[in-house]
């Protein structure tokens, strides 16, 4: 273990080194800005009456209230800054603080695995997870992912633990908890959350009441910011991005990454006339989304086609991605067989009852609701710990097989 502790910590080190972030980037800068300027999270500026953009404000200009973005990681970065940034440089302090998260994250999944595995097993598909470039590159950049990553093991670590002992009351609270904030993390997650309960009620007859204790625990995690947002919006909504994203998965001028290009050249914001109040962020997500469904309702086959080849992209990998490194060995080859491995793993694991049987089923239930939008190659990390446990489960049917 404290190999497995070390290696990790290491190599993440290195590649802090030479690879980390050393600013805040793209709407992480934007939001934090203007949350220590004015008190509001905030993406869009005011220009004029009907027109707000995404920008860092000056003084005299307006932030209007943002629910575009998951609120969580925004307020990490800006705690961090405001404790430290008087004296340390706050970004590395963010980045050496994933690293951390990431760390525990390897440990975690090593006790996920060790329930049904051997110490030496353990260990070695442990140091798969901790090596897979990508998760170690993630921890180092300022993106939410590796956030993401840690609330995820934690998940289901605790999802393990309800599994084996139904009835202990402080698993259940925790895995509770973690989800709450993946919810904050990602505001799609409420799906797989209300999945997981509902699972766990169905299939492991948890008591109504451990239901509603669960569904209790995380409302409390979530709820002071449903609380902002019905002050500000007049609406319960944890984002609002779902027309974005639609619209910029499914456009003549398809893109497996997504095309935002297209969005601003077809629908410039200073052309559609949304009046820049409060709500301009909801207004102008549910205009993109009207866009994108009519654009799926005139050519429903062409876009049923791109949703299979996000589907295969997601699955597998996707033949025209733009991404820097993308095809580096070191990053495809692991990928690709992996990918074949979860995917022979969960096909395998969806038969059986039990923590497998939930895995598989999250793992084709990720890949179908994702690919109605568009898939990142970041998307990919966040599924990489079932992956690797679908595909030792495979590879552990298959040697039953040959063995007997």
């Amino acid at each position: 273990m404290r190999s497995l502790i070390l290696i990790t910590l290491v190599s993440r080190i290195i590649c802090f080194f030479y690879f980390g972030d050393q600013a805040l980037q793209n709407e992480w800068s934007i939001l934090v800005h203007n949350l220590s300027y004015n008190g509001i999270l905030g993406y869009n500026v005011v220009v004029n009456d009907y027109l707000a953009i995404p920008k860092l404000a000056v003084p005299g200009e307006t932030v209007l209230p943002s629910v575009f973005m998951p609120p969580f990681y925004a307020y990490y970065i800006y705690t961090i800054k405001i404790i430290f940034s008087n004296y340390l440089n706050f970004i590395n302090v963010i980045v050496i603080s994933q690293i951390t998260l990431s760390t525990i994250s390897v440990v975690l999944f090593y006790k996920i695995i060790n329930k049904t595995e051997n110490k030496k097993n353990s260990l070695i598909y442990s140091l798969i997870f901790s090596l897979i470039p990508l998760n170690i590159y993630s921890s180092v950049q300022i993106s939410s992912v590796s956030i993401q990553v840690f609330f995820l093991i934690c998940f289901f670590y605790y999802l393990q633990k309800i599994l084996l002992s139904k009835h202990n009351i402080f698993d259940l609270i925790n895995f509770s908890f973690f989800s709450g904030f993946l919810i904050l993390t990602r505001g799609e997650f409420i799906i797989f959350y209300l999945f997981a309960i509902f699972y766990l009620f169905i299939f492991y007859k948890i008591s109504l009441k451990n239901f509603i204790i669960s569904l209790l625990v995380s409302s409390i995690i979530i709820s002071p910011y449903l609380t902002r947002n019905f002050k500000t919006f007049e609406s319960i909504i944890l984002t609002k991005s779902f027309g974005y994203n639609l619209l910029k998965g499914n456009n003549p001028e398809f893109k497996i990454e997504g095309n935002a290009g297209y969005i601003e050249k077809e629908f410039n914001r200073k052309n559609l006339k949304i009046k820049a109040d409060d709500s301009y962020e909801i207004n102008l997500d549910n205009f993109y989304k009207k866009k994108s469904i009519n654009f799926i309702k005139e050519d429903p086959l062409f876009y049923l086609g791109n949703y299979i080849k996000k589907i295969l992209a997601f699955l597998f990998f996707d033949p025209n991605s733009t991404y820097p490194n993308y095809y580096n060995v070191f990053h495809f080859i692991p990928k690709i067989i992996i990918s074949i491995l979860s995917l022979l793993g969960g096909i395998v694991a969806i038969k059986k009852k039990g923590f497998y049987q939930f895995l598989s089923l999250y793992f084709f239930l990720n890949i179908l609701f994702f690919s109605i939008f568009f898939i990142l190659p970041r998307y990919s990390l966040i599924l990489l710990p079932i992956q690797i446990l679908l595909s030792i489960e495979f590879v552990k049917n298959v040697l039953r097989k040959f063995f007997n």
